[in-house]
């Protein structure tokens, strides 16, 4: 009964969700950019295109909130909302993925066969990691019985329940790209990074700073690959063949915190 009351009027409001994919695309992108402007522009002096692709992609993650706000502000369906998050994923990669490591591959000063080295392996893990994903939940989804247990088929929509990830946490077990010996990098490095980066920077320049961040992150972009594989399947590509299978909106559930 009480997803009922989704189908009858009560609707959880867009703008929370919207403010917050505003907010991070905002700050985190301004990290992108910052960095970008800062290391390739003035620093090495290259060239000011890694800041100019990022503020292009600061724009699109910020615009596009906005534009769901603007076009959508009294909808309840479940595929705007798995947008906005999807949206904010993208901020996050931009800085971890893009900026991080691909940005020093391609515009850092550095033999050519360094170059192509890190670009080949960067750039063929996360593909690899995206098809992975993607393959492994949807064949996940097509072969459990997900579909049914995170939605309520109703009489006038489909109503997702507001437990919907600890269901899916519960039946599918997402492989880590972290393995133990990167965490326990990770971990020991941390408290001493800013000394690190100094360090670093004093016999390797600006470079040896770079080279560190792009390798420590890049674990961390390969799961947001996954996470937004995950988001992108389950919010957007499953609510949407349910639609058109059922002929009936899948909806919010008012009580999600999601």
């Amino acid at each position: 009964m009480r997803n009922e009351a989704v189908v009858n009027g009560t609707e959880k409001s867009l703008s929370p969700a919207v403010a917050q994919a505003v907010w991070i695309g905002i700050l985190l992108n301004a990290l992108a950019v910052a960095l970008a402007f800062t290391a390739y522009k003035f620093d090495y002096g290259v060239s000011s295109l890694p800041g100019q692709i990022s503020v292009a992609i600061a724009a699109a993650c910020v615009a596009t909130p906005v534009i769901c706000w603007l076009v959508c502000r009294g909808t309840k369906k479940f595929i705007v909302y798995g947008y906005l998050r999807l949206t904010s994923l993208l901020s996050a990669y931009a800085l971890i993925g893009i900026a991080f490591y691909f940005y020093y591959f391609i515009f850092a000063p550095m033999p050519v066969l360094a170059r192509t080295a890190g670009l080949v392996i960067g750039g063929g893990l996360s593909i690899y990691w995206l098809v992975f994903s993607y393959v492994a939940l949807t064949r996940h989804i097509a072969q459990s019985d997900f579909e049914g247990r995170a939605f309520d088929v109703l009489d006038g929509a489909i109503v997702c329940r507001k437990d919907f990830f600890e269901i899916l946490d519960s039946t599918y077990s997402e492989r880590s790209p972290f393995v133990k010996w990167h965490s326990w990098i990770v971990m020991t490095l941390a408290p001493f990074f800013l000394v690190l980066s100094r360090l670093l920077s004093m016999y390797f320049g600006t470079g040896g700073v770079l080279f560190f961040v792009a390798a420590i992150t890049f674990p961390a972009s390969l799961w947001l690959i996954g996470v937004m594989i995950r988001v992108g399947v389950t919010m957007i590509q499953l609510p949407n063949a349910m639609e058109r299978k059922y002929r009936k909106p899948v909806l919010m559930a008012p009580d999600a915190s999601f």
